[in-house]
């Protein structure tokens, strides 16, 4: 279905005609599976790495191709079987053209219950500050029964309403930000500001070549001032570092607690027999460390018994981490612990 023409059956005798902005490859919400994921307790740069592998475990295709909105921690991820599209562009030859699920062109709830009418079929929705958090597809109008059996799945209250959405499509997907188009750049509202944006930058151009050397000059020597006064301020802030390094190591001579670099340099000893490992997340509070592993095939018994020899923890514990290649240690500090005198 492309931009030319999109005839949707919106419940009626007759057919709608749909025109999208550019010419766009819809798949059809029948053929798309939708999941909502929390990343609370996953860095950001770890993120989507991690999506794809959320992606991989749930779809039933070899090849799954995905579509995705960020909001805050959360993603809303549709997925989708990319090598029948590529067949239905083979067979149809048809053009290379841009994807995007059919439920991108409907307009999005903030809250609350909603029965979908899609190209094809039906889809229940339960949105909550605005996310889609479950979706269902029914080939057929879903019976009370149907959404009874919805709202308990998703977890919604049962005083809540349901609302119909209209079957209209969107002209472009509702989270497509705004852009410069070709078409717009060539429109008669913006082209003759475009053309008179660029005079008047060749104009000023050639206005300041013939004041170039006047205002290099005074640049310059404000220039030469503005470092003197910087110089000062970083030899002031230089002063203020080693007065606060000297009085940071006062301080660590008091406390009688290994710092972090000790027990950091006494975790990478510990896993000093595991390889290609990456550490992912560092805990320390409350005489407990706890530490996000990532590493395939991890034996996390001989592992414990390797941390259990230093007698620097009093307790080591694993736990399964996020994904399976993931583990989380938990390593217990006894209270009278000190710390070495010498790290290295």
């Amino acid at each position: 279905m492309t931009a030319e023409g999109i005839k949707l059956l919106a419940g009626r005798s007759e057919y709608e005609l749909v025109t999208l902005e550019s010419p766009t490859l819809i798949i059809p919400r029948k053929f798309l599976f939708y999941q909502c994921m929390e990343f609370d307790s996953v860095p950001r740069a770890l993120r989507a790495n991690l999506l794809l592998q959320r992606v991989r475990q749930l779809s039933p295709f070899n090849n799954p191709a995905t579509w995705h909105v960020s909001e805050g921690n959360n993603a809303q991820v549709w997925f989708w079987d990319a090598e029948r599209v590529i067949r239905m562009h083979h067979e149809q030859d048809l053009p290379t053209l841009s994807v995007v699920p059919e439920i991108m062109l409907y307009p999005p709830l903030d809250n609350g219950l909603r029965v979908q009418a899609c190209i094809d079929g039906w889809e229940l929705q339960y949105w909550s500050a605005k996310l889609l958090r479950h979706s269902r597809w029914f080939a057929q109008k879903p019976d009370a029964r149907a959404q009874a059996d919805f709202v308990r799945v998703c977890g919604a209250t049962e005083d809540e309403q349901w609302s119909e959405a209209s079957s209209e499509l969107l002209s472009k997907p509702w989270n497509e930000k705004a852009f410069w188009s070709k078409e717009n750049l060539q429109s008669e509202a913006v082209a003759p500001r475009l053309v008179l944006g660029v005079f008047l930058v060749w104009f000023c151009l050639q206005l300041g070549l013939g004041l170039g050397v006047q205002i290099k000059k005074t640049f310059l020597s404000a220039s030469v001032v503005s470092k003197n006064h910087r110089l000062a301020d970083v030899v002031k802030q230089r002063d203020g570092a080693l007065q606060q390094q000297e009085f940071n190591q006062a301080v660590s001579a008091i406390v009688d607690r290994p710092s972090q670099l000790h027990l950091f340099a006494q975790v990478r000893a510990c896993l000093s027999g595991v390889n290609n490992f990456m550490i992912l997340d560092w805990q320390y509070q409350r005489g407990q460390i706890a530490v996000v592993l990532q590493q395939e095939n991890l034996d996390t018994r001989a592992l414990i018994e390797a941390c259990n020899k230093n007698p620097l923890f009093s307790d080591v514990r694993a736990e399964p981490g996020i994904t399976p290649n993931q583990s989380r240690l938990l390593f217990r500090l006894p209270g009278e612990v000190k710390e070495a005198s010498d790290a290295q």
